[in-house]
């Protein structure tokens, strides 16, 4: 606190020996080459050329530099620059190609779906992807704006090995290496979405997904033992940008969205940039909504060369139904087809739903103290109201008859803080580079949970009406209600150091150390060890690694009470990975991909039968190979492709030794491709794209005797795009496959969607 109240204060000193370069850049044909980046070679100051064609840079020590004028896909350009003290400098740049060329290569690279895939999250630190023995999956923003993606789960569905699924009480959630992992970090900081809310994506930039046990960085709230799902959001920038877009479809979507970015000053140290989005829209089945508000405006303040400022904030509310948990165990059916109900049939009228509002509020300062450290600290708040959720459980009785069960929670209160503070170096000892982390962190969790169960009636099923929301509150009202309470504390520290041993062999040595507390009558506490160790070589240099990895996760596990009333003391349970693969990132980025085979153990594993009852008296194994792809072998083509195998079983157990884990698909693949054709040709601004998912069959029992089936969706779009419109058409399950979730509820999933979009960009 002290170093950004100083930081602050240092910032309105200003340093008048600084000098400042400014100046015009043009096309050929004389006109202002807007979105042109502007740097000072071997420094990080830089900026971008507003629409008027000029650009300025402020606190510049004097001496001599080397002014660099660059845009991916244009003939980049260098001048000498020498700076005086406390003046100012101009200097002009000319482009070789004119304002038409250059408005092709801003909309050709904005639709980019390949390129470096670098993150300062994964890791905690900057490094390339082939310095990174973890693999991770990246899904941009220009891959969604592409297929038109409106939801968080139609965007995971571009991460290889993933299928996703909504369960009763609201989250989106995908699998991953045979698990299930949520979106549960925002710029690497946890949040509160996954669960009784969700989140809209006009916000993300980015989702970096991680693959295998991440909670020696993470901890075990954001990474599950598949993985972890990151969302990097949108940041602001320093030229005044908008954009509008209003997308219409099928079962009354509605959608408008805005993106809103500004400097505050003149200095441009201060900017601004606000995201909105208002969703309407109904159920593919005969009831159901989804209503969703979302404002998330972001603040940056550049206060001086070595202090920067952000701030974020994100109101979201939601309207909507939740997932049914169909239970169906009498029918002793062997494939959920079977299951005699329509697909699009539901039980429940659509005034029974729930309500929330979630306020996420997140600072950041990073003070830059020399070249080769960096501190960084990160506050997160976040503030979830779920001011009522009505779910619904309905279990047949026979073929015939269901009893209409029903489920209120709310209201419950969810608030969490996080405290996260990162120390990075890079430097060497001898002939050794060490790029290294050191961290802490704090995370408070506070639940004021109610509760209520009944039963609404017992239906035939050839013969009924929807359940009105009278008859819920009525049921509600003479059924058994409770208050659950929880408040927990983790501390943890962590450190991590990635050793060049020599140019192209690197090994990385990571450790966590978690002390978890559960507060309460019937609290205890856990003190967890995760390491990580990897090792990379880098056979060509910046083009081809090859990597192992060893990871570790753990869940803290209190005493779970069974369906019967007695209570069953469970321990800390681990996982351990083993990995080794090859990366790829060649042709000037234009070809980036991943192999890997892994195999992911855990020891005392907990699993839970069809009737609830936990279990804790074995091992379980998760094992396969993952090939990821993104290129752009020709220009305006990019391809995204995944496939993912995967075995997920219980090795050592008393009951369903050597099952398959249940929901989990062996074979996953993913596929998408698009073509933007380019100047000079009849269909220039044109573009299509096409693809889909495959998911192979799974079980939803633990006995592996009822069957969930394989799919495959085809997706496609077509749009016309210049710098300042984008009209576009969509359509999702093209050939309105029937499928169901592969989940706990295989609940029926939508039919085809069709989409229209029109963006105006100003």
């Amino acid at each position: 606190m002290l170093l950004m109240v100083t930081s602050f204060h240092i910032s309105f000193a200003q340093n008048k020996n600084q000098g400042t370069i400014k100046g015009k850049v043009t096309t050929s044909d004389g006109k202002p080459a807007e979105f042109v980046n502007i740097t000072i070679k071997g420094t990080s100051k830089g900026a971008t050329v507003g629409k008027d064609g000029r650009y300025s840079i402020s606190g510049i020590n004097a001496g001599n530099y080397t002014l660099v004028a660059s845009f991916i896909g244009l003939n980049t350009q260098m001048k000498e620059v020498t700076v005086p003290t406390g003046n100012t400098v101009e200097v002009d740049f000319e482009l070789k190609e004119n304002n038409q060329q250059l408005n092709e290569v801003i909309i050709s690279t904005n639709k980019s779906q390949s390129g470096k895939i670098e993150s300062d999250d994964v890791a905690k630190m900057s490094l390339k992807n082939l310095e990174n023995p973890q693999v991770y999956s990246v899904v941009s923003s220009e891959l969604m704006k592409d297929q038109m993606t409106v939801s968080v789960a139609g965007a995971l569905a571009n991460v290889p090995g993933a299928v996703v699924t909504t369960d009763p009480a609201g989250g989106t959630s995908i699998t991953l290496r045979g698990f299930t992992a949520e979106p549960a970090a925002r710029n690497g900081v946890q949040f509160i979405a996954a669960g009784r809310t969700s989140v809209d994506p006009v916000n993300v930039e980015r989702f970096e997904v991680l693959k295998g046990p991440s909670a020696t960085l993470f901890g075990n709230v954001v990474s599950s033992y598949g993985g972890a799902v990151n969302m990097v959001t949108k940041k602001p920038f320093d030229i005044a940008k908008s954009e509008i877009s209003y997308t219409s479809g099928s079962w009354g979507l509605s959608r408008l969205t805005a993106d809103v970015n500004a400097p505050l000053n003149k200095e441009k140290t201060a900017l601004l940039r606000v995201n909105a989005a208002v969703n309407k829209q109904q159920s593919f089945q005969e009831t159901g909504h989804k209503n969703t508000y979302t404002v998330a405006p972001s603040l940056t303040y550049k206060a001086s060369d070595k202090l920067t400022l952000n701030m974020d904030v994100e109101a979201y509310r939601e309207e909507l139904t939740k997932t049914p948990y169909l239970q169906f165990d009498v029918l002793g059916v062997k494939n959920v087809k079977d299951i005699p109900l329509g697909y699009k049939e539901t039980l429940y009228g659509d005034g029974i739903d729930a309500t929330a509002n979630t306020f996420r509020t997140y600072f950041q300062a990073t003070y830059r103290i020399n070249d080769h450290w960096t501190s960084t600290t990160n506050v997160s708040m976040n503030n979830e109201k779920v001011l009522k959720s009505y779910q619904f459980y309905p279990t047949f009785l026979d073929a015939t008859h269901i009893e209409r069960g029903i489920a209120l929670y709310g209201p419950i209160t969810t608030v969490t803080t996080d405290f996260q503070h990162n120390l990075k170096g890079d430097f060497y000892t001898g002939s050794i580079r060490h790029r290294v982390l050191w961290g802490v962190d704090y995370y408070h969790y506070k639940s004021d949970f109610s509760y209520a169960f009944g039963t609404i009636d017992t239906i035939d099923i050839t013969n009924y009406s929807k359940a009105s929301l009278a008859q819920a509150e009525k049921a509600i009202q003479a059924g058994s209600a409770g208050v659950y309470n929880s408040e927990t504390e983790t501390i943890a520290t962590y450190g991590s150091d990635l050793i060049n041993i020599t140019e192209n062999l690197m090994a990385m040595l990571s450790l966590r150390v978690d002390r978890y507390t559960l507060k309460g009558t019937d609290g205890y506490k856990q003190t967890s060890l995760t390491p990580k160790f990897g090792l990379i070589y880098q056979v060509v240099k910046d083009k081809v690694s090859l990597f192992g990895n060893y990871m570790s996760g753990f869940t803290n596990n209190g005493p779970y009470l069974q369906p019967d009333g007695a209570v069953l003391t469970l321990k800390p349970e681990y996982a351990y990975q083993w990995e080794g693969g090859v990366k790829v990132s060649t042709l000037d980025n234009k070809l980036i991909g991943t192999v890997s085979y892994y195999d992911i153990r855990i020891r005392d594993a907990v699993r839970y039968d069809g009737s609830s009852y936990a279990y804790q008296d074995g091992n379980q194994q998760s094992s396969g190979m993952e090939f990821d792809l993104t290129a752009s072998p020709l220009k305006g083509l990019s391809i995204t492709a995944g496939y993912v195998y995967n075995e997920n079983k219980y090795i050592k157990a008393t009951s369903n030794e050597g099952m398959q884990v249940t929901g989990n698909p062996r074979n996953v693949a993913n596929f998408w491709a698009s073509y933007k054709f380019q100047p000079g040709t009849a269909l220039n601004h044109f573009g299509l794209g096409f693809g889909g998912n495959y998911a192979d069959q799974s079980f939803y029992d633990s006995d592996n005797t009822i069957i969930i089936p394989s799919y495959v969706l085809v997706n496609a779009s077509l749009f016309y795009e210049t710098a300042q419109w984008r009209f576009g058409i969509a359509a999702n399950n093209i050939g309105n496959k029937k499928y169901w979730a592969h989940s706990f509820t295989a609940n029926p999933q939508p039919l085809r969607q069709l989409l229209a979009n029109a963006t105006f960009r100003f």
